[in-house]
């Protein structure tokens, strides 16, 4: 059944879209994709005189970029943090370190005239001269106030000379320490502010509530005596750091950030459209923070992993065997007399928490079989299913000893029947509950209730509200506990009871869609060599070298259920090493081709500029010519990027580049579903797109508990992750009460046991194919679950789909080349000497930024500038400037490495590598302005933590802070950073589509 909204939607937005594509088409001309005749590296292809480059117009299967993109920004300005940087004290430094810079001019010629005079004098009053020599030396103020009379006219007016400018240096140091201090209580006066911000607080407040109260505490009173020295500065560490995140390095977090989405031509309708109220500057706040937006749309929904625990502890209400449904574990197959699953705990269980699937076998009895036929169908009341065994000849106690072991041991699964994805399940719960007709049950709806309501309320609440929500959805649950006699869920699990996300209606203010066409070869060069440097391109071939050994290179589908069991039943150690491809001649040739990309890396460093780094694409093209055809280029893939001008040149620089196919859309889409039937959806386009490039994308169904895997259904195809329960069709159609199914607009559903492993030896991996017709499909997990902080059996599912593990930028790649081959030499650890590296430049496409890596013990007065003292703020600022650091940067400080005692653990190596997958967010790289010194305390914080065996490196902050002072082409204010997703497939060349559809000359 198709709405209304829907038939609105499809009948205002088809004609537009096909417009658009004729436009588009007829604005690129040829689409000629590779870059101009005799652009080599170190030429200036960026400049208005290069030639023009356009992108080609989307071929059938969708080539080219995605027609949408996404965007997120801070919803605190860079203005409203002026007043932390203490102009003033910088005037006086300035001014003392030029007195410095003079005296230093004339020290040497002084200690040589000082060093001449001593010889000529008498033995007595050599000593003054020499005690003058070494005050001088040490830039100290001599303590021998008659000497000068000693010296010649010459010598005299040199020293008198280093004595004026000595002590113009003291007055203005004196100075500055001064106006330091009353600079620093205005500083605090303008923390103080942003922590008292709208936004500030709400964002703050689903962080850590803990925190947020702490915060609030300063900003009722900065400077009160109750609070000691220490507590002071981890609050306004604190403030500081989430402030400059907000305003810099925007991620997806509650009402710190705002997510937009828009069609990507230009000459869409509703590529520019303000559907949302307007945002201007709040009275109670800084100037610079804006206020909360009429119209915006926000998203709360009450914590998944919260809910999926209270509807598995509702087994325990009395006459819950009404309530509770029964279903077939889907990865059930019965194969010559033995039935075989995967056993996965229930979600809600605590063994569930992220616990180990197992394959289970049994004799197919006559029990068995008749739970098939009961359950053939779906999921039947658990009163029912007991009945018909009883019917069948059990017992009753028999009967219900029989369901429970089979329900134990993972057969069957137990639950409420309500899909993983829905919208609204503690309503939903609430109202099956109430059917229960008990008073138990009805008193376990009215929490589940309350509990709607206040998620309903949660979004127009402000932050003081919210406190008062999150403390009674935490009073719900201990009335539920007491309610259902189970134990209290663990603190950590009541930590986050209510996830938010917040949109905007309002366009982007620095999109620049022209700029990224006119370098999509840039991109599709990109997208050619990462599979090199991905290590899941490793993990695949090691998966490859696995299956041969176990089933053969030439065996037929084998089901996936035998694959993982096969693969389940290795030592961990044993599955690290067939994850790393260790012993597999073709993971090894992938090592090498990497250690040639870094040497070629190398030469072009060794030839390039010292600040940028203009890579030769004619190079990179050979390169990847030479790539063997198992190693095919990314077929699709998200980058973030941001725009900035750099000398009057246009840039876009590539933050990070990921998994295409939509995922990175995904969890947005009903965020952002417009409230106008006729406007443009994310929603449906990122359908119709996945429909058009990918026609058998699979999605997995599988929330596990975590908010930011919820998302409606975009895929045609949907894997059910066995304990998950499917949605009924495309649309998601189940009614938002009951949750009971509504019809949709249909869709494939598929279990683990309708899913075969074929070996694909040209490519030299596996592929999934459908039992149902023995077609590949393409599994992408639209979810925002990293595979590594997954259970085991959805992280060997991700390994058949395209997800992206290439981490960093290229040095950083550089930087793991150079300690593989350190570790080849014997060498253990990562290096933490002193590096410099340019800017890394293809085309008008930053691929990495310049950086500056130094042994945290280098860095000098770290102590001083945790005190904020202003000869620590100087000569700290002195030694940047002597690295050549710039004055506003990122740093990122790692910790010294822990040298493994023996040979390489591949065991501990995965684990680490998980757990830094899991705590990104804690060592995402910070914003330093070197001028600031609540910024500066946070680096010395940070430093002091990682010890002097550490390392941190300092990257240009690029974007420019002051691209968000300046008017773009609209003439709107970029007044806080901006990132953009995007996506670009790759057409399909001949021989990869032959292989595809299975032409047997490709295979010979």
């Amino acid at each position: 059944m198709t709405t209304d909204r829907e038939t609105a939607r499809t009948a205002g937005t088809a004609p537009a879209a096909g417009a658009e594509q004729t436009a588009r088409a007829a604005q690129r001309g040829d689409g000629a994709r590779t870059a101009p005749k005799g652009a080599a590296a170190g030429e200036d292809r960026g400049r208005g005189d290069a030639p023009h480059r356009t992108s080609p117009p989307p071929s059938s299967s969708g080539a080219g970029f995605s027609p949408y993109y996404l965007f997120r920004r801070g919803t605190l300005d860079l203005s409203a943090l002026r007043g932390l940087v203490p102009d003033r004290t910088w005037t006086l430094l300035d001014r003392a370190e030029l007195a410095r810079v003079r005296r230093e001019a004339l020290r040497e010629r002084l200690e040589d005239a000082l060093h001449d005079a001593v010889p000529v004098l008498p033995a007595d009053r050599r000593h003054d001269i020499l005690r003058l020599r070494r005050a001088v030396h040490n830039d100290r103020v001599p303590g021998v106030p008659d000497a000068a009379r000693l010296l010649d006219g010459a010598s005299r007016e040199l020293l008198e000379c280093w004595l004026r400018h000595r002590a113009e240096g003291s007055r203005w140091m004196k100075e500055a320490e001064a106006a330091l201090q009353t600079e620093l209580d205005a500083g605090r006066r303008t923390l103080a502010a942003v922590a008292r911000h709208e936004d500030f607080q709400r964002g703050l407040q689903l962080s850590d509530e803990r925190t947020w109260r702490t915060v609030l505490d300063y900003a009722a009173d900065p400077f009160s005596a109750r609070r000691k020295p220490s507590r002071r500065r981890r609050a306004e560490n604190t403030l500081t750091s989430f402030a400059y995140r907000v305003v810099l390095k925007p991620s997806p977090f509650a009402s710190f950030t705002e997510i937009g989405a828009r069609p990507w031509a230009p000459d869409h309708p509703y590529a520019a459209d303000d559907a949302g109220g307007g945002s201007g500057v709040g009275d109670g706040g800084p100037a610079g923070a804006r206020t909360v937006p009429r119209g915006r749309p926000v998203q709360a929904r009450l914590s998944a992993g919260l809910l999926s625990w209270m509807a598995y502890e509702l087994h325990r209400l009395d006459g819950a065997d009404r309530l509770m449904r029964i279903r077939l574990n889907n990865s059930l197959s019965v194969r010559d007399g033995r039935a075989l699953w995967i056993r996965r705990a229930p979600d809600g269980a605590e063994e569930a928490a992220f616990g180990a699937s197992r394959v289970v076998t049994a004799r197919d009895t006559a029990l068995l079989r008749l739970l098939r036929r009961v359950l053939a169908d779906g999921d039947v009341p658990e009163r029912d299913v007991r009945e018909r065994l009883v019917a069948a000849g059990l017992a009753p106690d028999s009967a219900a000893r029989a369901l429970e072991q089979l329900v134990q041991s993972g057969l069957c699964h137990r639950g409420l029947g309500l899909p993983d994805q829905h919208p609204r399940p503690a309503q939903a719960i609430a109202h099956r509950l109430r059917a229960l007709g008990t008073e138990q049950a009805g008193r376990c709806a009215v929490v589940f209730e309350r509990l709607q309501a206040m998620e309903d309320r949660f979004p127009a609440a402000d932050a003081r509200r919210r406190a008062g929500l999150l403390s009674a959805v935490r009073e719900q649950v201990e009335a539920f506990v007491a309610l259902c006699g189970c134990r209290a869920p663990a603190p950590e699990a009541m930590r986050s009871v209510i996830y938010e996300d917040v949109g905007t209606r309002e366009p982007a203010r620095s999109w620049q869609p022209r700029l990224l066409e006119d370098n999509r070869w840039a991109l599709e060069l990109l997208q050619r060599i990462v599979p090199v440097l991905d290590d899941a391109t490793i993990e695949k071939a090691g998966l490859y070298a696995f299956f041969v050994r176990r089933f053969g290179a030439g065996a037929r589908p084998v089901p996936f259920t035998d694959f993982y069991r096969a693969f389940a039943e290795l030592t961990p150690d044993g599955a690290s090493a067939v994850a790393s491809g260790v012993g597999d001649p073709h993971s090894d040739g992938i090592r090498r081709l990497r250690e040639e990309f870094a040497e070629l890396l190398r030469c072009e460093l060794r030839a390039g500029g010292r600040d940028e780094l203009r890579l030769d694409p004619d190079r990179l093209r050979a390169f990847a010519d030479r790539l063997p055809q198992s190693l095919a280029p990314w077929r699709s893939a998200a980058y973030r990027v941001q725009f900035t001008t750099d000398r009057d040149r246009r840039l876009a620089v590539v933050n990070g580049i990921t998994t295409g196919h939509g995922v990175f859309f995904s969890r947005f889409c009903e965020l952002l579903e417009p409230d106008r039937p006729d406007a443009w959806s994310l929603t449906e386009a990122l359908r119709g797109h996945i429909a058009t490039t990918t026609p058998r994308q699979c999605d997995i169904t599988a929330v596990l508990g975590l908010n930011f895997n919820l998302h409606p259904r975009l895929s045609p195809y949907e894997l059910v992750y066995p304990g998950s329960v499917a949605r009924t069709a495309l649309g998601d159609m189940v009614d938002p009460v009951t949750g009971d199914p509504l019809a949709g607009t249909g869709g494939t559903t598929l279990g683990l046991a309708d899913l075969a492993v074929v070996p694909d030896p040209a490519r030299r991996t596996l592929t999934l194919v459908t039992a149902r017709d023995g077609q590949p499909l393409d599994l992408v997990p639209l979810n925002f679950l990293y595979p590594a902080a997954a259970p085991g059996l959805y992280r060997l599912l991700c390994s058949f789909a395209p997800t992206r593990t290439y981490r960093g930028g290229l040095w950083d790649q550089l930087d793991r080349a150079d300690a593989a081959r350190g570790r080849a030499l014997g060498r253990s650890g990562a290096p933490v000497s002193a590096r410099t590296r340019p800017r890394a430049v293809v085309g008008d496409v930053v691929l990495d930024r310049r950086s500056w890596r130094t042994p945290v013990a280098t860095v000098p007065c770290r102590e001083g500038l945790e005190r904020q003292e202003t000869a620590a703020l100087a000569e700290f600022d002195r030694w940047r400037i002597r690295q050549g650091i710039p004055r506003h940067t990122f740093f990122r400080v790692a910790a010294a490495p822990a040298a493994p005692p023996g040979g390489r653990d591949l065991l501990a190596e995965t684990r680490e590598w998980a757990l830094q997958a899991r705590t990104a967010r804690l060592h995402k790289p910070h914003h330093l302005d070197a001028r600031n010194p609540f910024l500066l305390q946070v680096l010395a914080r940070q430093l002091a933590e990682a010890g002097d065996g550490g390392a941190v490196t300092f990257h240009e902050c690029l974007p420019h802070t002051d691209d968000y002072d300046r008017a773009d082409g609209r003439g709107d204010l970029a007044t806080s950073a901006e990132e953009f997703f995007v996506e670009l497939t790759l057409g399909i060349p001949a021989a990869a589509r032959r292989l595809t559809e299975g032409d047997d000359d490709a295979h010979r």
